[in-house]
């Protein structure tokens, strides 16, 4: 059975883009399934971005609009993750989004899990990006801003009778209290607390998955825990990805 998970925020500057990038990179390279991963924010397309694509011949943008097929605009990540891509010009902003409710069910029949990384607001574009998931993950900081947005897009998600997967505070420093207090505010469950770290920074830069090229920080351990508690499985830890392959090089 095919899981199709949307990672939404409600703000934008949260960290959800690395955390659907990190996450589908995980959920195929260690947890061996067949991931694909959408740039489903046809307007300001980031996902190809962090990790490590700048262009590409087909996007979703082209899909939607009917120009393409879905198989033509599936690339291949080193980590085994399969990306979507959406366009990063403006010529291609008009694509219709309702459209991709046809994408997921054709994806169903021959994947494990498709990854929505979704708009960063309540637009219309997310709202028809919510209508064709099964499950949310909601990614947050503990800034107030951050949570308000964050507690909106949940009531949403309800009012839509989507299920609410869990929350990731991400680039936090949380004391468990202070975890209790976010679970009761937004009522949802936490995935887990991703602390901030320098390393998260800088394999943006390197356009590489945290997870695997600092495998040992704290932000990657508390990550391994957080695709434990998505996946209900525990960690197969097969090592670091840098140890073989050279792709970030």
């Amino acid at each position: 059975m095919t899981r199709v998970i949307g990672v939404l925020s409600g703000k934008g500057g949260v960290g959800k883009t690395t955390v659907t990038a990190n996450m589908g990179a995980s959920l195929a390279w260690d947890y061996g399934n067949n991931v694909v991963a959408i740039d489903a924010n046809t307007t300001s397309s980031n996902l190809g971005l962090n990790l490590g694509a700048y262009r590409f011949p087909v996007t979703l943008n082209d899909v939607l609009k009917g120009k393409a097929d879905v198989t033509d605009a599936i690339y291949a990540h080193p980590s085994g993750l399969k990306i979507i891509p959406s366009s990063t010009f403006n010529k291609d902003i008009d694509a219709d989004p309702k459209k991709m409710k046809r994408v997921i069910d054709y994806l169903g029949e021959y994947v494990d899990y498709v990854l929505l990384d979704c708009p960063p607001t309540l637009s219309d574009e997310t709202t028809s990006m919510i209508k064709a998931i099964d499950e949310a993950i909601v990614v947050t900081n503990p800034e107030w801003a951050a949570l308000l947005e964050a507690k909106r897009t949940i009531s949403f998600l309800k009012k839509k009778k989507k299920k609410v997967a869990g929350v990731i505070i991400n680039k936090a420093e949380v004391e468990p209290e202070e975890v209790a207090k976010i679970k009761e505010a937004l009522n949802a469950p936490i995935l887990g607390v991703i602390p901030f770290d320098d390393a998260v920074t800088r394999s943006v830069d390197k356009k590489v998955p945290f997870i695997h090229v600092f495998g040992r920080t704290r932000p990657s351990r508390a990550f391994k825990r957080v695709m434990e508690e998505v996946t209900g499985q525990r960690f197969p830890n097969r090592g670091i990805i840098e140890r073989i392959i050279g792709w970030f090089d």
